[in-house]
């Protein structure tokens, strides 16, 4: 928003409550699907958000490298971004919600546990989106003309 010129400070508390609200409306999403499909796991809430807190180090990459490279850098940070916070806790959240694994380390459980780790995965590049896509930038303006004095 500061290098559009459209910076306000009551942007910024905007943006931090929106960020914030989203978090717990994720937050209360899975944990209501959890409850909906009946996974019993030692996950805890705080345990919930701490791993959703994860897009938020990817945000700030994303928005950074659109400050610095423009709408190319965010989308190419953007897509990377997103299947890191992807992999990372689909590897670290299976433990989790699908206990049950056998010596070759798959981990094997219901097809309702499978959906429930897949859409906790798979929703953070959208809120990741959701929250960053306004800070993307169109084509470069074009110069403006000179005018002599």
């Amino acid at each position: 928003l500061g290098n559009q010129g459209k910076f306000t400070p009551e942007m910024l508390g905007m943006t931090a409550t929106t960020a914030f609200v989203w978090l717990m409306i994720e937050i209360g999403v899975v944990q209501l699907a959890m409850y909906l499909i009946s996974v019993t796991t030692d996950i805890k809430i705080f345990d919930l958000a701490s791993f959703s807190g994860y897009k938020f180090v990817h945000m700030i990459v994303c928005v950074v490298s659109a400050m610095i490279l423009g709408s190319t850098g965010y989308y190419l940070s953007f897509i990377y971004s997103s299947a890191a916070i992807v992999y990372f806790l689909i590897c670290t959240l299976r433990y989790i919600i699908l206990p049950d694994s056998t010596e070759d380390r798959i981990a094997r459980g219901s097809k309702r546990r499978n959906n429930l780790l897949l859409l906790i995965a798979f929703i953070q590049p959208l809120i990741m989106f959701w929250l960053t896509h306004h800070v993307t930038y169109g084509p470069d303006p074009s110069p403006l003309p000179k005018t002599s004095l």
